[in-house]
């Protein structure tokens, strides 16, 4: 499958860029497949119309209209999609890494790291509201900006996200990430991606990915995904659904096969697996 490198694949889409900063207007029809995206920069992204789900090897999340998210660089799998017959679109801004980290630098603020995530996602404030406003409008007027200038729009952003979410903005900078395999699979367990949509998450081959983690873990990915899929379908039997509602969900397209192999497991049906339990 393609892997599309950005900022590369918004050339055609109207922006202003100085330097190595770009601020996009981007309109796509989108849909409901799934797309291999390679961030070479950081982004921030607010949908305009639409939604963007995104899967990062350390979890997922759904970004919609009121919402924004910086995203860092590295392998991501998106799905753009419209619910109407307007194009999707979101103002997208890239810039480099090391713009981030100077701004962190500057503010001393290292010391306020406390967690590690695969991104930040933030709710649009006024402020933050009125700055993407008037990205859009200076986009459409074809504003040109200096490189001086981009960086001073990218920190005037940077600043009002830090004051909403000062230690996550930290640790996308400082590069505090949890890239075991363990966790992009747990992170990522009930989404339905498939192995090579897991491989290519932790950027290695599917033979690598299948290799590494059976040398690292002791069992096959596969495996270990049905078994962590049965367990979690198991403590949600005990809060008193049954195996017709879970078979779907659980990656089993007949709820026979469902049975069996939670059988296999356990030792029990799902149907005695409460009573025991």
């Amino acid at each position: 499958m393609q892997v599309f490198n950005v900022p590369d694949i918004v050339t055609g889409h109207p922006q202003m860029e100085a330097g190595d900063i770009r601020f996009v207007d981007y309109r796509d029809k989108g849909g409901p497949f799934r797309n291999r995206v390679l961030f070479r920069t950081f982004a921030f992204s607010f949908v305009q119309h639409g939604q963007k789900h995104i899967y990062r090897a350390e979890g997922s999340t759904i970004l919609r209209p009121g919402h924004g998210m910086l995203i860092p660089e590295g392998h991501s799998i998106i799905a753009e999609h419209s619910d109407s017959d307007e194009a999707y679109n979101s103002i997208i801004i890239f810039f480099p890494a090391s713009l981030g980290q100077e701004f962190i630098a500057s503010r001393n603020y290292e010391g306020r790291v406390k967690d590690i995530a695969p991104y930040v996602h933030f709710e649009i404030d006024g402020y933050i509201g009125e700055y993407v406003n008037s990205l859009k409008t200076l986009i459409c007027r074809g504003q040109k900006l200096s490189p001086e200038l981009a960086v001073i729009k990218v920190n005037e952003l940077l600043t009002a996200l830090c004051d909403l979410h000062p230690g996550l903005l930290v640790s996308l900078f400082s590069g505090q990430r949890d890239l075991s395999l363990m966790n992009l699979i747990e992170q990522n367990l009930l989404k339905e991606l498939s192995l090579e949509e897991l491989a290519f998450l932790a950027n290695r081959s599917v033979s690598s990915f299948k290799r590494d983690f059976m040398k690292m873990y002791g069992v096959p990915p596969q495996q270990y995904i049905r078994g962590r899929k049965l367990e979690i379908a198991g403590k949600e039997l005990l809060k008193g659904k049954s195996a017709s509602e879970l078979y779907l969900d659980y990656g089993y397209q007949h709820l026979s096969n469902f049975n069996t192999a939670f059988k296999r497991k356990f030792g029990v049906t799902p149907s005695a697996y409460r009573p025991i339990a």
